[in-house]
C-alpha cells in the first residue's frame, strides 16, 4: 500500500497530512509557498531551473541520468501517473 495520496490536485500522507499541491502548472507545498513549476515534459523549480524530465516511463535527471520509473514511484504514491504525480513526488516525497 502507497504511502501518499495524490487526487490529481493535491498530494496527502495517508494519515491525510497535506503535502503539497498543484495550481494549474504551479507546486505549491502545504503552506502556499511555491515550490516548483511543470513546463511541458520538464519540471522545474522555483528559480526556473530544470530539475527533472519525464518521458512518460522513465524520470531523469537534470543531467538525462535515470532516477526512476513510474512503476517505481506508483508504489510510493497512489494516483493517477502523468507528470502532475511526478512533480509532487519529486518535490515532497524523493527530494
Amino acid at each position: 500500500m502507497a504511502e501518499y495520496l495524490f487526487d490529481g490536485k493535491k498530494l496527502k500522507k495517508r494519515s491525510g497530512q497535506k503535502q503539497g499541491e498543484l495550481d494549474g502548472n504551479i507546486i505549491k507545498a502545504w503552506n502556499g509557498e511555491q515550490v516548483g513549476e511543470i513546463d511541458g515534459s520538464s519540471i522545474k523549480d522555483v528559480n526556473g531551473k530544470k530539475v527533472l524530465e519525464f518521458d512518460g516511463k522513465n524520470i531523469k535527471d537534470d543531467k538525462g541520468k535515470k532516477i526512476a520509473t513510474i512503476e517505481e514511484l506508483r508504489k510510493v504514491v497512489e494516483g493517477q501517473a502523468g507528470i502532475p504525480l511526478v512533480a509532487v513526488w519529486y518535490f515532497f516525497v524523493w527530494k
